[in-house]
């Protein structure tokens, strides 16, 4: 769960924020999509929820976007 945000039920959104922490995790996916312009990475929590982490340029700007949620049933 994100540091000072909602409970584990609640999804979370936050853009560009300057600083946030994400605690128990059990494993992260990192992928390029586009060289030099937008990485990605799902982070996935002991406690069951996903974690997506956007790091972009938008316009030559460095922007990040990152949101979680429950997983959803299989």
């Amino acid at each position: 769960m994100v540091k000072g945000k909602p409970t584990m039920t609640e999804d979370i959104e936050l853009y560009n924020p300057d600083e946030f922490i994400v605690n128990d995790i059990k494993s992260f996916h990192y992928e390029v999509m586009d060289p030099g312009k937008h990485v990605w990475a799902a982070l996935y929590l002991n406690n069951g929820r996903i974690g997506h982490l956007n790091i972009f340029s938008n316009c030559g700007k460095l922007e990040t976007r990152y949101e979680e949620w429950d997983k959803l049933d299989d």
